[in-house]
């Protein structure tokens, strides 16, 4: 087997090859050896093809070794394809930013470094361990990123790799075991276990709420399960708990009728158990299981002609869902924090029941209310300043359900200007400003769409705006944000998630007078825009 070992400079390669009984190969000293000394002066070009000729050598071998390198120097890539055909496993040395910040400050040999911030730091190496966990993908290679680990730890996880631990391999046996079940390509729909397929991490439930740290950094690669499946070891379950163990409807209703397998990386021994307690079927679980092996096994099934729905919730799920014909993210109650800097484009977002009121959330905000309410005479800037922060203040708990996502945000002038205004510096997104009684609809190119107004009557027109932007596009994503929607319009906008600072049963028609009187009272936007009589 040959290995790799990648990671930033400083980031303790040198250090712990130190020790390793597998014969270690320092990729920069070999490099330099060839180009006689030199290699730091030569061009680019050169410097690539004398890379592409070391991996050419070392592919000769025929014994085992590990090899350090750098996948990149900031955005000069120094990874080639000769790289990713040679190596059989791919390991990244994680060390956190703040440490390597520090000894970048103190080292002579990396000193053009020396001056970047932690954030630079933190942003290289996300992109190396992606780049290297995309070209690991595409190859069918094992990727591992190792984090606080000693030089006898490395050796000891190489060592379990040489015995025949892979995730990949992994892959290729649950696919198989997939087939057997389903012996004929078919639409095959592959659905995570634990939050997802039920509502609680069973785990959790029969550990009193064990916490395992083993995922810290959000890896979720072989090494991570291959450290929980060691920790889980060590621990006791009390198995009657798996009696409050609740089936989530929301997504066994989408799978139940059509051909499904339940891939968890949860306790065999407990999973064997919950088939049976909810009458679910085709249930794999193995601590072993990584996101990389879901994302195999998903790859494998595709290239034997199975069409692939997947199911998840987090992080350990995100390159299935990506990977699949399509994906289905389910975020419960909240969006998980695994994936909260994700690109989450081309998945599809299934949630608990909507809609979100703010005000029953949030104590703080009864002030702002107050001023925005019909009766209460404040008019003008001050009205405007108060919508904006009730939007802003909406914006930002947004965040925690929505994944972050180029959303369009449509604002409906003129009433929804301010409070989308805030919405909008609170959530993010693309900003585009629509009158739907004078304006042509955006040309929106996001497959996601929040629609943002002050107050929603009916709900009749933002039915109407939803019904034309799914003309265009009848897969985009629908959110629907005011700060007072009436309790009947959240009735007809039911099917789609709704955000809101208050609901409301009070209806009148707008118009540019000061208080309510014979089913009329004064308009959002008069009052906004100071137009009041």
């Amino acid at each position: 087997m040959k290995y790799a070992l990648y990671g930033l400079p400083c980031a303790g390669k040198t250090t712990i090859f130190e020790g390793l009984t597998i014969p270690v190969i320092h990729g920069s000293t070999e490099l330099n050896k060839m180009a006689s000394g030199r290699f730091s002066d030569l061009p680019d070009t050169e410097k690539n093809a004398l890379r592409i000729r070391y991996a050419e050598q070392l592919k000769t071998r025929t014994d085992s070794f590990i090899s350090d390198g750098h996948y990149s120097f900031l955005d000069d890539v120094a990874f080639t394809d000769a790289d990713g055909e040679l190596y059989d496993v791919f390991i990244y040395l994680y060390c956190e930013p703040e440490i390597i910040s520090e000894r970048l400050k103190s080292s002579d040999k990396n000193r053009r470094f020396a001056e970047l911030s932690v954030e630079r730091i933190r942003k290289w190496q996300s992109f190396e361990i992606e780049s290297l966990r995309a070209e690991s993908h595409k190859r069918n290679k094992d990727f591992y990123v190792v984090k606080d680990i000693t030089t006898e730890g490395l050796q000891a996880f190489i060592d379990s790799i040489e015995n025949g631990f892979s995730s990949f391999g992994l892959a290729k046996d649950i696919a198989n075991q997939i087939m057997h079940f389903y012996p004929q390509p078919c639409d095959i729909h592959i659905c995570d276990g634990d939050k997802t397929i039920i509502e609680q991490d069973s785990f959790r439930v029969c550990t009193s709420g064990h916490v395992t740290h083993v995922f810290d950094g959000n890896f979720y690669t072989g090494y991570q399960a291959l450290q929980f499946t060691n920790e889980v070891e060590k621990l006791s379950y009390d198995t009657a708990k798996l009696g409050t163990v609740d089936l989530n409807k929301r997504i066994f209703d989408r799978i139940a009728d059509k051909n499904y397998v339940i891939l968890s990386s949860g306790i065999k021994m407990l999973w064997e158990r919950l088939s049976e307690q909810l009458m679910i079927k085709n249930v794999i679980a193995d601590t072993h299981i990584s996101a990389d092996t879901k994302f195999f096994v998903v790859k494998l099934l595709q290239e034997r002609g199975y069409t692939v729905t997947a199911y998840g919730d987090g992080r350990n799920d995100y390159y299935m869902l990506k990977q699949a014909d399509k994906g289905y993210l389910y975020i419960g109650k909240y969006l998980s924090h695994s994936l909260r800097d994700s690109d989450l484009s081309g998945i599809s977002l299934v949630y608990d029941r909507f809609p979100y009121i703010l005000a029953d959330n949030d104590g703080c905000i009864t002030g702002d209310i107050a001023i925005c309410k019909s009766d209460s005479g404040v008019n003008g800037a001050r009205l405007a300043d108060a919508h904006i922060r009730l939007g802003r203040k909406l914006g930002e708990v947004m965040r925690g359900f929505i994944p972050n996502i180029n959303a369009a945000v449509i604002v409906l002038e003129r009433g929804g200007r301010f409070f989308g205004d805030g919405v909008y510096t609170g959530f993010g997104g693309t900003f585009y400003s629509c009158n739907p009684k004078t304006d042509a609809l955006p040309d929106i190119q996001q497959g996601f769409a929040v629609i943002v107004d002050s107050v929603i009557n009916t709900g009749k027109s933002v039915l109407d705006m939803i019904d034309k932007l799914k003309q265009k596009n009848p897969e985009i994503e629908i959110v629907v944000v005011a700060n007072v929607i009436q309790n009947d319009a959240v009735d007809l906008l039911q099917g789609y998630k709704i955000f809101a600072v208050r609901t409301s049963a009070n209806s009148f028609v707008g118009s540019r007078q000061a208080t309510q009187k014979n089913g009329k009272g004064p308009d959002t936007a008069d009052r906004l825009f100071n137009y009041i009589d």
